[in-house]
């Protein structure tokens, strides 16, 4: 490896592992070596990675979607126009550079960093597009994940160069984490529990390689008097395998349930980011629900339940009630109303003194709640708990944080 080749490495190795002080550091050493040739490629080289380290640290800090101040005659200052500045100095840079060697080299690490800027540029437009996916209650996880997996092909054979390993692993991980959450989210809505349990893993996993190839993370324990260390988009991916994780939970609850103790279950589920069958649990017994149903009329083998091939995901208490021939036909009778995901439907059945309670959670996959006496629109603690159910296992909250998480 030339030098020129093996100085880049380690800087990118830097970035690659959150070490932004090292890599500063690093770029000023050799600054220093060339305190005569400030004027060259390779100096004007060395003043535009010290730049990009402060974009990328950025990045990792969620500063893509944060709101900048715009004021008159006041340039864009968003991280995009940052990388786009950046993508424009290289060119400049590389259509200056000369016949020379180390101008040679400069000429192709340019070309390689700006594939990686690209790639920036992309998954940054993937983020504003999972944010406003859970800004306006937008569920086609299907869609995000053709836009994911056309993403990896695109810059598959993108900064290749072996001075850039460290940045095409990192951003390998990251965007893997991404495509492995959201086709678990897609199969989840197929009710596909195998599927659904090894993309979670793969998730995990490459979390996990990720966090282990940045120095000095035993350090990073979080403790009473410290924040969480971890950068600010790790913790984000960890939060979405938290909240996909928690809706596995729930919608294989009866099939996990097969395979421990009750007792066991019950602790197991409370470790997770949302425990969302002690939520129905506890709904039931406080407000005397007749019974909590998440449904679904997908027309798929769902191995979750024993009701007799009828749709039933996860029920509380678990049996099938009575009435569902009647909840089915109401939901099949109020399609259009639910098409609407904000709207919470209330039906009071004056023959049989119930109440009926259905809301959407996703497309073709229903909450209802059985009351066996008359509730009103009013009762707020209702309408409580199905909003925060629903935009929990919808993962709204967690899309939306990208925007709210100020580190």
């Amino acid at each position: 490896m030339e030098k020129e080749d093996l100085f880049l490495h380690t800087y990118f190795t830097h970035l690659s592992q959150i070490s932004y002080d090292k890599a500063k550091e690093h770029v000023e050493k050799e600054k220093e070596a060339y305190k005569g040739a400030q004027l060259t490629a390779w100096g004007t080289f060395l003043s535009f990675l010290q730049q990009l380290i402060l974009t990328e640290k950025s990045y990792i800090e969620i500063g893509f979607l944060q709101t900048k101040n715009k004021g008159f005659l006041r340039k864009d200052n968003s991280l995009r126009s940052i990388y786009e500045a950046l993508r424009s100095d290289l060119r400049k840079l590389e259509d200056n550079c000369k016949a020379t060697i180390v101008d040679r080299r400069v000429q192709h690490y340019c070309q390689n960093i700006y594939q990686f800027l690209n790639a920036r540029v992309n998954m940054i437009d993937l983020y504003e597009r999972i944010y406003t996916m859970g800004l306006n209650n937008q569920f086609m996880y299907s869609d995000t994940l053709k836009y994911i997996q056309n993403l990896i092909e695109r810059h598959s054979l993108d900064f290749a160069d072996i001075s850039l390993t460290p940045a095409k692993a990192a951003f390998g991980l990251e965007v893997e984490i991404l495509e492995q959450l959201f086709r678990a989210l897609t199969e989840l809505q197929r009710l596909q529990f195998l599927p659904s349990l090894a993309l979670i893993h793969g998730a995990h996993t490459r979390l996990t390689l990720w966090e282990s190839k940045i120095p000095n993370r035993e350090n990073w324990k979080i403790s009473f008097l410290k924040n969480n260390p971890l950068p600010a988009l790790f913790q984000w991916l960890q939060k979405l395998k938290g909240a996909v994780l928690s809706k596995f939970s729930l919608y294989f609850h009866d099939t996990l349930a097969q395979q421990t103790t009750p007792n066991e279950m019950r602790q197991l589920c409370a470790k997770l980011h949302h425990d969302h069958y002690q939520r129905m649990v506890s709904f039931h017994r406080k407000y005397e629900a007749a019974c909590v149903i998440l449904l679904s009329d997908n027309q798929v083998s769902c191995d979750t339940t024993d009701y007799d091939s009828f749709p039933i995901i996860v029920s509380y208490p678990p049996r099938s009630p009575p009435q569902l021939e009647t909840i089915l036909k109401m939901i099949s009778e109020t399609s259009e109303e639910l098409a609407n995901v904000d709207k919470i439907i209330y039906k009071f059945s004056s023959q049989s003194q119930c109440t009926y309670i259905l809301t959407t959670v996703e497309p073709n996959i229903y909450l209802v709640i059985l009351f066996e006496s008359k509730k009103s629109e009013k009762d707020t603690y209702i309408g409580n708990f199905v909003t925060e159910l629903c935009t929990n296992l919808r993962c709204n909250r967690v899309f939306t944080a990208l925007k709210n998480t100020s580190k």
